[in-house]
């Protein structure tokens, strides 16, 4: 008996020291989405929970992010009760943009240099997303042997990963927003005027109807001893297939308030006359460099407004937004990028969507015209 177990210890150290002390599985999916979603996506632990399978091996288990948001310095730290899932923690190593993905994993599997590189390529008008996983496995006879089933183990969860990554993709809005400066901010609620109205879905249309919209707004504001305090806004409520139904809206200040807060901030307040009402939209950097504050203001009162145009407050909280500058009829695309942005990031989008004309309607030819486009996200 003692022969056969020295014979087969003296086998499994003579087959284990043959066995290779690196490995590496490799598998890849295809995605009709865009190059930037699909890097965004992967970019950060935003949305790890939806790819990664770790939950279908035990919805229980717990996330924990730290680090950088995105990118280089991310970290992600998961515990489970299972054994067989057990705590570990993923963190960004590498990270070049619409390129490549570098994951290193610690955990108490066999081995060490655990990394994952995901490398994305655009192939016509489809995107090939390759995985690669390799790990080190040393002297260590067990790992080399457990280095047998990888394929098995490891490499079943890339398919997995692959295959909810495509399928997380395929919820996603379709539309590739790379060239889009977006940025994720807080806006501060302010008062406002505006108008609700309707216009058929062309852009000559709409533009009449928020011209028209404007010169009411703005007459209530000179009768009311108002001044502007914003760009205008257009607020989208329905993008239908025929009709466009909206809000015009322009913030407004007491005249005394906007003094006294253009003065806080070290420039001079500027009530001037109907489009020449409004801020300067550079603002001092003082002004800019303030904490927003997210109480609503206090509404204004005793306002002696024409049936069509109402007071009320506009949306302060977190958004996604991006500047545009061209034909305002490409807006609903803008609009439609941002919120391909959000779902790549995790970030849900709710309210209405909303643009600044930065440059007045009657002043600027369509290409030359200029925009702030945002979406409150949660």
């Amino acid at each position: 008996l003692l022969t056969s177990v020295l014979i087969v210890v003296a086998l499994f150290v003579l087959v284990g020291v043959f066995l290779p002390n690196q490995r590496s599985v490799q598998h890849s999916v295809e995605t009709n989405h865009p190059l930037r979603q699909a890097f965004d996506t992967l970019n950060s632990f935003k949305r790890f929970a939806d790819w990664n399978p770790l939950r279908q091996h035990d919805p229980q288990v717990t996330y924990t992010e730290s680090g950088e948001a995105r990118g280089v310095g991310a970290r992600l730290d998961y515990a489970s009760e299972r054994a067989d899932v057990g705590s570990g923690s993923w963190h960004i190593t590498e990270s070049e943009q619409d390129d490549r993905i570098r994951y290193a994993v610690y955990n108490d599997a066999h081995g060490q240099n655990k990394n994952h590189l995901v490398t994305l390529t655009q192939r016509g008008k489809v995107v090939l997303i390759d995985w690669k996983y390799s790990v080190d496995y040393g002297w260590s006879l067990p790992g080399r042997y457990a280095g047998l089933y990888v394929d098995r183990t490891v490499g079943d969860d890339i398919k997995r990963s692959l295959a909810n990554i495509a399928n997380l993709l395929a919820s996603m809005p379709n539309f590739d927003y790379r060239d889009l400066a977006v940025q994720e901010t807080v806006i501060a609620p302010v008062n406002i005027l505006y108008i609700t109205t309707t216009a058929d879905r062309n852009i000559t249309a709409v533009e009449n109807a928020m011209d028209v919209a404007l010169k009411d707004i703005r007459a209530a504001i000179a009768s009311n001893q108002l001044v502007e305090a914003g760009r205008p806004r257009l607020i989208t409520t329905n993008f239908g297939a025929e009709k466009y139904e909206f809000d015009v809206a322009i913030p407004v200040a007491l005249r005394e308030q906007a003094q006294d807060e253009a003065a806080d901030g070290g420039a001079e307040a500027q009530p001037g006359e109907g489009a020449k009402a409004e801020f300067e939209a550079n603002v001092p950097e003082a002004v800019a460099a303030r904490e927003i504050d997210l109480t609503p203001p206090a509404p204004l009162e005793g306002l002696h407004l024409p049936e069509n145009v109402r007071s009320g407050q506009s949306y302060g909280g977190r958004v996604v937004t991006a500047p545009y500058k061209g034909h305002p009829a490409a807006l609903p695309l803008v609009r439609d990028q941002l919120r391909s942005y959000a779902a790549a990031y995790g970030e849900q989008v709710h309210e209405r969507a909303f643009e600044e004309y930065l440059t007045e309607i009657d002043e600027t030819s369509a290409e030359d015209a200029q925009f702030k486009v945002y979406w409150p996200i949660r």
